[in-house]
């Protein structure tokens, strides 16, 4: 290993505190660096092998290893981090040659997201049995789909949130917007007559869904319920809330529903988070 990258790592570890993986992954890709910057200028000395022209090639030379974009920019930042050093603690010249290490454009991938089909199979599963937790589990799984809550806004709702009967719901922290429910409503009133009772450990506890503790059902709790029903269904492993939100999003666009509805029920403050569903559909009919 060249000395100035030894003694750059020493300033990671003494100095910045880094963690042990981090040395070590600054450590591999250093190690690649130097190698292929002194290979291709055909100079055994790293500090005089740093030019312009020597870095082009690398970032080139990345770019064709069929690295993913996140490793690319992962190994890009390294040696940025290296060039400030050296920046730093020399007199060697090194901004303009940072810029040249451009991360490649991640690309967009499509959300995950369900079929219509696959829906109903997900939400029918945990109904072909009638215990606390399959209610509980079929009304997280319709309440997730229906109103496209987030994660963390499904497990703060409070009881206080549902309408009389359960058919509006409050999306937590906007107490002035009810949304009214159609699918949601009847497992949602099942549920709080035959199911949360069994959960409730203490009289005082006011969140809607309860653990087996009897306390509110934790973002983890959450995913596992996902996770193990989409198993159950035959479904995608790699399912989680949010897939169900994405899918909201998308079958309300796919009936013509106007974005700014969509954007409104989502709860988000720009439509910008949509256009991932618009032109990757384009794209796809192209």
């Amino acid at each position: 290993m060249d000395n100035s990258i030894h003694r750059f790592l020493q300033h990671l570890q003494s100095e910045e505190r880094a963690a042990e993986n981090t040395l070590l992954a600054y450590s591999t890709d250093l190690e690649q660096f130097q190698r292929v910057v002194k290979t291709q200028s055909n100079n055994d000395d790293l500090i005089a092998a740093l030019t312009e022209g020597s870095i082009r090639d690398y970032a080139a030379w990345l770019n064709q290893q069929g690295y993913r974009p996140a490793t690319v920019s992962r190994k890009m930042a390294a040696v940025r981090s290296f060039l400030s050093y050296l920046g730093a603690s020399t007199a060697i010249p090194t901004r303009r040659l940072q810029k040249l290490l451009n991360a490649p454009p991640s690309r967009q991938e499509k959300p995950l997201t369900l079929s219509r089909r696959e829906l109903n199979s997900l939400i029918a599963a945990p109904l072909e049995g009638s215990t606390p937790g399959a209610l509980r589990d079929a009304a997280i799984l319709n309440l997730l789909y229906e109103t496209a809550f987030r994660a963390h806004e499904i497990v703060r709702l409070q009881l206080s949130d549902l309408g009389p009967e359960g058919r509006t719901i409050s999306r937590p922290g906007f107490s002035d917007e009810r949304l009214q429910l159609e699918r949601s409503s009847e497992i949602l009133k099942e549920y709080l007559q035959n199911g949360r009772p069994h959960f409730v450990k203490h009289a005082g506890e006011t969140r809607l869904f309860l653990n087996q503790r009897g306390k509110g059902l934790s973002r983890q709790g959450l995913w596992l319920v996902v996770k193990r029903w989409a198993e159950a269904a035959g479904l995608n492993s790699d399912l989680s809330p949010q897939t169900l939100r994405h899918t909201r999003a998308e079958h309300l666009l796919g009936e013509g529903i106007k974005r700014s509805e969509v954007q409104r029920l989502l709860g988000l403050s720009s439509p910008n988070a949509l256009r991932i569903h618009k032109t990757l559909d384009e794209r796809d009919e192209n």
